[in-house]
């Protein structure tokens, strides 16, 4: 006798109604096929499968996106958020933007905050160069503030770039 092979559109009708419950990739590893096979199988079945589960962002408390969004604002980028919480990262923006109108991207974020601490240690007294130097700045972040400042490099020392005559 010849061992016959099941099609996929019987194996789906074997699993009866638990195919509503399912989502096409779901139903697709169940029964060892494709996505795309089960989408063309889709017009055949007696049962079809659930159309979209619920987005993963929105069955997360609301704490949990306050407490995402603010790991983001102490400048943590959302592929290290969503890699502390098991997601990706867009999983992560979206949870972000239920609770907050803008997402900002966190290496601008961790820019003003390091431009806010050197313009508060100039304020201070402090030249530019040695508040540089506390901080920990690298010779291009130190070029970026000096033009965000409105200054210049003059050979050995920071002075105001405004026009030479």
């Amino acid at each position: 006798m010849k061992n016959k092979q099941s099609t996929a559109l019987e194996k789906i009708e074997e699993l009866g109604k638990k195919v509503a419950s399912l989502t096409q990739a779901e139903l697709a590893r169940a029964v060892g096929c494709s996505r795309e096979r089960i989408r063309q199988l889709v017009p055949r079945m007696k049962t079809k499968p659930g159309r979209r589960v619920r987005a993963w962002h929105r069955t997360v408390h609301r704490q949990v996106c306050n407490e995402m969004a603010r790991l983001h604002d102490k400048g943590e980028s959302l592929a290290g958020i969503g890699k502390h919480y098991g997601v990706s990262d867009y999983h992560v923006r979206e949870a972000i933007s239920l609770v907050r109108p803008k997402l900002e991207p966190a290496g601008r974020i961790q820019r003003l905050r390091r431009l806010d601490s050197l313009r508060k240690l100039v304020n201070r007294g402090l030249t530019l160069e040695r508040a540089c130097s506390k901080l920990g700045f690298s010779a291009l972040q130190r070029r970026r503030y000096r033009r965000q400042l409105g200054l210049r490099w003059d050979g050995n020392k920071t002075v105001s770039a405004r026009r030479r005559r």
